[in-house]
């Protein structure tokens, strides 16, 4: 689809992204080196006429979206291994990564977070196949289980201004998600919040219920899938220290009994009165409709830094966050609801997502220009895959695209600082994205 023929919705007043240049400091040499052999490699592929599999390979992949240069870099689920690195021109900070990823799945479209909207990209060609714009710069989208419904949380972020002047209404929309429906990318329900900040929004197991953390309004708001309305407000209750809670992130668990909620512990803005120190909630969500907190865990508590998001592993025993103040990911046993361990990454990272087989988790680090393999049985970083420029969002699939040699001279130029595309934005939490 032609970008200019895409579908939007009205026209809203649009945040803008953090930007950060990856290559401000000039073109290094190991980044000349690295992307001639590339180039050179493409080429002789070309000239051999071999531009990807012809049968349409499914296989263990992970998706890593690299930031700084625009490129998506594919990696084998089994091995742990780059298969290859391809420009595709756009990013994503969080992709839609829980439902539609499995092995035993063969959902193969890619649901990213750009400025101003959703994208969708089909993981065999990686061409966009639909488009949905809400006129805000965050946006945080996840699919439903079935693969039916994407749901989308749009306007929300900690830099908020706490008293705005003229506050935007934000909102949260829902999308058919079926690539096979004649509505496929069409808004199918839209619910408008006024100023609350909807930060996140994850999906119950069942897919009826989704979870939404309003962090300018401090509540945890429940919407129920289809029909496509909110069915409870919950307030988030009193902060850890001065300020106020502000719950921003959310991940409900692959049993539907736990949800983790990131919050902020302190105040909104850029520049905030008190400044963000985090916590960590666990909610139980077995009654969906009357979420209650578990159980907060705080810097007292031993949590190294804020958190940014969390992901669950499939049995609901631990929880990784990513809290890239720390250059870790802090592991949250579920059953004691205390912190286990801290695993050191070497950089920052804002998420992950699990491989197809939920038997590991793929972290991007983003000032380490790679991927840190977390397995889940030993909870421990067990190796690392070299990526493009600043990795951010993943997102596990069975697909192994079909890429062209096209795509991957383009990649090396890329990854040199050549500026060539459109270099569409995504959206990331302040002080933690590239960009560019």
């Amino acid at each position: 689809m032609d970008r200019q023929d895409r579908q939007w919705t009205d026209d809203r007043p649009r945040g803008g992204p953090t930007r950060v240049d990856p290559f401000e400091r000039g073109i290094d040499r190991r980044r000349v080196l690295q992307s001639s052999a590339v180039a050179s490699g493409a080429a002789l592929t070309g000239c051999l006429g071999s531009d990807g599999d012809e049968d349409g390979e499914r296989a263990p992949t992970v998706y890593v979206f690299n930031n700084g240069d625009r490129t998506l870099s594919i990696v084998d689920a089994e091995a742990d291994e780059l298969v290859e690195t391809v420009f595709i021109d756009t990013t994503a900070s969080f992709p839609a990564n829980q439902y539609g990823t499995s092995a035993d799945s063969e959902y193969d479209v890619l649901w990213l977070n750009v400025s101003g909207g959703v994208r969708a990209f089909d993981q065999r060609t990686l061409e966009e196949v639909t488009a949905v714009e809400t006129g805000f710069g965050p946006n945080y989208p996840n699919l439903s289980p079935d693969g039916q419904h994407l749901v989308v949380a749009a306007g929300g972020t900690t830099t908020l201004a706490p008293d705005a002047d003229d506050p935007d209404d934000h909102v949260i929309v829902r999308v058919d998600a079926d690539p096979e429906s004649d509505a496929f990318g069409d808004v199918t329900g839209e619910i408008e919040t006024g100023y609350t900040g909807p930060c996140d929004v994850t999906v119950d197991s069942n897919g009826e219920y989704a979870y939404v953390p309003e962090i300018a309004d401090e509540t945890l708001r429940v919407v129920s899938v289809d029909p496509f309305e909110t069915v409870a407000e919950i307030d988030v209750g009193e902060p850890a220290g001065d300020g106020r809670v502000l719950p921003f992130m959310a991940t409900a668990s692959f049993d539907g009994d736990l949800l983790l909620v990131e919050n902020g512990e302190g105040e909104l803005g850029s520049d905030p009165d008190v400044p963000r120190a985090g916590s960590e909630s666990i909610w139980d969500v077995s009654d969906p409709e009357t979420p209650t907190e578990l159980e907060r865990i705080t810097r007292d508590d031993g949590l190294p830094a804020m958190p940014i998001t969390s992901e669950i592993d499939p049995d609901a025993e631990a929880a990784y966050l990513f809290t890239p103040g720390a250059e870790a990911v802090t592991v949250i046993d579920l059953e004691d609801r205390s912190i286990d361990r801290v695993l050191d990454v070497g950089g920052t990272a804002i998420s992950g997502a699990w491989g197809p087989n939920r038997e590991k988790l793929y972290v991007p680090v983003q000032t380490a220009n790679r991927v840190a393999v977390i397995d889940r049985a030993r909870r421990e970083v067990v190796t690392t895959i070299d990526t493009g420029e600043s990795p951010t969002g993943a997102v596990g699939g069975t697909v192994r695209p079909e890429t062209d040699t096209a795509q991957r001279l383009r990649s090396s130029l890329a990854s040199l600082g050549v500026d060539i595309g459109d270099q569409e934005a995504t959206f990331c939490p302040e002080d933690n994205c590239y960009c560019g």
